[in-house]
């Protein structure tokens, strides 16, 4: 027997039959196959009418088991499976299901039809498992870890979640037919209670990886290497020339800290190597990379090895007239610290604090410090005085892109030197560029701005002002 609140008027055909309760509620698997196959189709944007549909509580439950268990088995197979449970992303996991059964109330309630408060939510649990299946094999063929997938191809990801969500909104709005206005009610309510929460509030991973205690065998620090260490970093210092009487002289100094990823090792080379062409810092450029290929040709990235390379330039240089420029490229913190690893060794992360004091207590009171790291704009405020620039490739709030190996450059750092700096030798001329050209970038790849930041001090500005003609008259000289 029909309850008395189902009308008589199917949806979406009127000559469709509304199904038997009794058969509604058919066998579980039978009837959780039967979803899945009418979310493929909605999917697809393919007509699909309430009959496609089992809706009923025992469904419902299925499809969050089932939800929940591919979204576990996407973040095992995105991370790798050395790794833990996160219990913590249980709740955002789950969130969509309060969401979608509210969603299915009002809709009910407008549509003055008792059979959208679950279909509602069996629809939009069918299709959601649908696409993350969808999305899992993409991430994988594109053979991208995670949350890499989504740093690199956050467009792709947002026209991912367009295409679920126009496909979403339309399948509930298919349902009440073309004959009638209540499937846009139903659809727009779908939209504000749970499309867009889902945007703003992505669901947490439930397995997260976690750090091998073995070390991966590229990454293995040997014994002869470490004892190689002191005659490397003291070789590199020893072919530092000293200042020229007269001259403002600039330094260079390439650090890499982080050895698991080939980007911050390509950069530091190939950013050393336009420096010395452009400004003519061969023979005053030094630069620290931990890679574990480069083991036994450069001293590695450690603050302690920083501090020593700063402590020999401030020897050698005129402190009232030279400038030391520091490149640092790394990972960086919400806590603005800058990462600094080489497993299997134990090593301290550097602070803007850190920074500074080397500086200091190296004597040198003329710097440039560019910082390519998310977060880097938190090094601005302890850095900052008169005599100093700072360049970072965020502000203090927001990440920066391009740490991926299948890059040569961050993305900050591509722009500044590899771009900017081949066109001219004016450090705020080559910002400005930069920052350009990473906003259009970024808005091309749909990502959230960066915000890359610059400080210059007066007194830097008017030297800078000063070497910029020196180096172009050097250039038209050569």
């Amino acid at each position: 027997m029909r309850s008395r609140m189902l009308p008589d008027i199917p949806y979406g055909n009127m000559n469709e039959e509304i199904p038997d309760p009794v058969a509604i509620r058919g066998h579980a698997a039978g009837g959780l196959a039967t979803n899945l196959a009418a979310g493929i189709r909605a999917t697809l944007f393919l007509r699909v009418t309430a009959s496609a549909f089992r809706a009923d509580a025992g469904q419902l439950i299925a499809l969050a088991l089932v939800s929940l268990a591919v979204d576990f088995a996407s973040a095992v197979a995105l991370s790798g499976v050395d790794g833990t449970i996160d219990a913590g992303a249980l709740p955002s996991a789950l969130l969509w299901i309060p969401l979608v059964l509210l969603a299915g109330h009002l809709g009910a309630r407008v549509t003055k039809d008792a059979r959208y408060t679950l279909l509602v939510p069996v629809l939009a649990g069918s299709m959601g498992i649908v696409f993350s299946i969808l999305s899992t094999a993409l991430w994988l063929g594109l053979k991208l870890e995670w949350p890499t997938a989504l740093q690199l191809y956050g467009g792709l990801y947002r026209l991912l979640f367009i295409w679920w969500a126009l496909a979403s909104w339309l399948a509930v709005r298919r349902l009440a037919g073309p004959e009638t206005r209540h499937g846009y009610a139903a659809a727009w309510i779908l939209a504000a209670v749970f499309l867009l929460p889902a945007y703003f509030f992505p669901p947490d991973p439930l397995w997260i990886s976690v750090e091998s205690d073995e070390p991966a065998q590229e990454s293995t620090f040997s014994e002869q290497a470490l004892y190689a260490q002191p005659d490397l970093l003291f070789d590199a210092e020893e072919k530092l020339q000293p200042q020229r009487p007269g001259v403002e002289d600039l330094y260079f100094v390439a650090f890499a800290p982080y050895a698991s990823q080939d980007v911050f090792m390509k950069e530091a080379k190939t950013v050393t190597g336009i420096m010395d062409e452009r400004f003519g810092t061969t023979g005053r450029s030094i630069a620290l990379i931990s890679h574990p290929s480069l083991l036994d040709r450069y001293p590695i990235a450690t603050l302690t090895s920083l501090r020593d390379v700063l402590q020999a330039i401030g020897e050698r240089i005129d402190p009232e007239e030279d400038v030391v420029m520091l490149h640092l490229t790394s990972h960086g913190s919400q806590d603005h610290e800058l990462a600094v690893e080489f497993p299997p060794l134990d090593l301290q992360s550097i602070r803007p604090q850190d920074l500074r004091a080397a500086l200091d207590d190296a004597g040198i009171k003329w710097r440039i410090v560019v910082v390519s790291a998310c977060y880097s704009g938190g090094f601005i405020g302890p850095l900052k005085d008169e005599r100093t620039m700072v360049v970072t490739a965020s502000d203090a709030r927001h990440t920066s892109f391009g740490c991926g190996d299948a890059f040569d450059f961050t993305w900050f750092s591509q722009a500044f030197y590899d771009e900017a700096l081949r066109k001219t030798r004016n450090f705020e001329e080559a910002f400005a560029m930069a920052k350009e050209a990473i906003k259009v970038r970024e808005k091309k790849e749909g990502m959230e701005a960066s915000n890359p930041q610059l400080y210059v001090g007066d007194a830097m500005k008017n030297k800078l002002a000063r070497m910029q003609k020196q180096w172009a008259e050097d250039a038209r000289a050569k």
